[in-house]
């Protein structure tokens, strides 16, 4: 018996939500009659949810014979919604990937000279290596470069420093255009970057891109202790970094969560 009710009530939840997307979507006040017809329930029956929703203000009341149309409730609740952020979204699919691999995971977009860090997911071991912030250097960093490969070599200049040699952080760091052009070019061609030490000493980072259709383009990426991260760990590294960039693509909100992020690049 219970198992009936609970059914009942179900589906009478699922036909009131059904009736409020159809007059969500109406352009003008649907009667009794339309409302019955196009969701294929009986007059009863609606009358029914209109009377309750109606009474908690979802739905609102016009004239005789009387229409309907999505009242103040619905209203307040749309001005309540928040869009789900990028790192609300893709928390899960990072977490999962830094303890598989027991690296830390980043999620970055180009932001002029820098690299804007969506989200980062440390792994659980005592080793872990933070990125220092939620801005870093694009030339520097895989994220950064893999997301500057993407750019003619005319366009890259609005994200490089503006002085030769750039500020070398490591030895390794390269501090000219020239090398940087250089860099790009092998980028482009493996498909994915490395920061070899360039960024931070012992500190080695790989980066995928994600197949976003349109933009601004996303970058994924590992950082790991260099002795752990060597060109025989990428090669194996390689396709676990490309399924986690088509799984954080295929998510059911990145496109919601995407909506902000391109108004903000639209606006820097």
């Amino acid at each position: 018996m219970e198992q009936r009710a609970t059914s009942y009530h179900s589906q009478g939840l699922t036909r009131a939500m059904a009736t409020l997307r159809l007059l969500g979507k109406a352009t003008a006040p649907l009667t009794l009659a339309a409302i019955s017809s196009q969701l294929d329930v009986p007059k009863s029956t609606v009358v029914r949810l209109l009377l309750v929703m109606e009474e908690e203000g979802f739905v609102r009341r016009f004239g005789e014979p009387p229409a309907y149309s999505i009242g103040h409730t619905i209203h307040e609740i749309a001005e309540g919604y928040r869009p789900p952020s990028m790192a609300e979204i893709t928390a899960p699919v990072l977490s999962r990937l830094a303890d598989d691999v027991g690296f830390t995971a980043n999620l970055g977009v180009l932001e002029g000279p820098s690299v804007l860090h969506l989200h980062v997911a440390e792994p659980q071991r005592a080793l872990r290596f933070a990125t220092g912030g939620m801005l870093d250097f694009a030339y520097c960093t895989g994220l950064g470069k893999l997301l500057l490969s993407l750019l003619s070599d005319e366009a890259i200049d609005a994200h490089l420093p503006d002085v030769e040699p750039y500020p070398s952080w490591t030895p390794r760091t390269i501090t000219t255009r020239a090398g940087i052009v250089a860099e790009l070019e092998r980028i482009r061609a493996a498909g994915f970057s490395v920061d070899d030490e360039e960024r931070n000493r012992g500190v080695t980072c790989m980066a995928v891109l994600l197949p976003t259709e349109d933009a601004p383009a996303l970058a994924l990426s590992v950082s790991a202790p260099s002795g752990e991260l060597d060109e025989s760990a990428r090669e194996s590294l390689l396709p676990v970094l490309t399924e986690a960039a088509a799984e954080l693509v295929a998510l059911p909100d990145f496109d919601a969560a995407l909506t902000p992020l391109r108004t903000r690049m639209a606006l820097s």
